[in-house]
């Protein structure tokens, strides 16, 4: 093996299966409890087969917001009750798929001055731009609106996968974030995975 094109490599034995999101090399890892992504790691097949893969970079087409999620208040608006839970619109949708909800804090004239996601919904990008939808409010409201910075990166599922037929003494010719299944005779300790 050439060290330009890999300086690391590990068995497949136990990394093939449902996508989890946790980091299968240890250098990567140092909990002790490891997964099955391998970010960007390229395959080495030992024997020919057919072998499902996810490719790097792939995400998870509907993406809950979560944690990691970084807001940007474009206009705060006005006349907005703290502590409620509020619907939104995407005024940019491209694949969001609705259920945001967030709750806001509030200064005088019910001015929005932060928001937390209480419901991540799916679909949304960063880019989006969210309207906070508040029923009730008096006429001439201006409505609050903010953009979505970052977002998390969704988790792929098994359906997103792409499969190769592959030839004994090959390396898979891209670099891959999971490996969701290998069809006997191939099996996973066909595989040796490297970085």
């Amino acid at each position: 093996m050439d060290t330009g094109i890999a300086g690391k490599a590990m068995a497949a034995t136990g990394i093939v299966g449902t996508p989890n999101g946790i980091p299968a090399w240890p250098f990567e890892n140092q909990t002790g409890t490891y997964g099955n992504l391998l970010n960007s790691s390229v395959i080495w097949c030992g024997k020919g087969g057919i072998i499902n893969v996810i490719p790097a970079g792939t995400s998870k087409g509907a993406v809950p917001l979560g944690l990691n999620t970084d807001i940007t208040i474009l206009n705060a608006g006005t006349n907005y009750t703290a502590n409620t839970t509020l619907t939104t619109l995407d005024t940019n949708p491209r694949r969001a798929t609705g259920g945001l909800t967030v709750q806001v804090t509030v200064t005088a004239g019910g001015v929005v001055a932060s928001v937390t996601v209480i419901a991540g919904g799916s679909g949304y990008q960063a880019g989006d731009i969210i309207t906070i939808v508040e029923a009730g409010r008096p006429g001439g409201s201006v409505d609050a609106t903010f953009q979505l910075k970052k977002v998390d990166r969704g988790i792929p599922t098994a359906a997103e996968s792409v499969v190769f037929e592959v030839q004994a003494g090959q390396f898979l010719p891209l670099a891959i974030d999971y490996i969701t299944g290998v069809t006997a005779p191939f099996v996973e300790a066909d595989l040796v995975i490297c970085k």
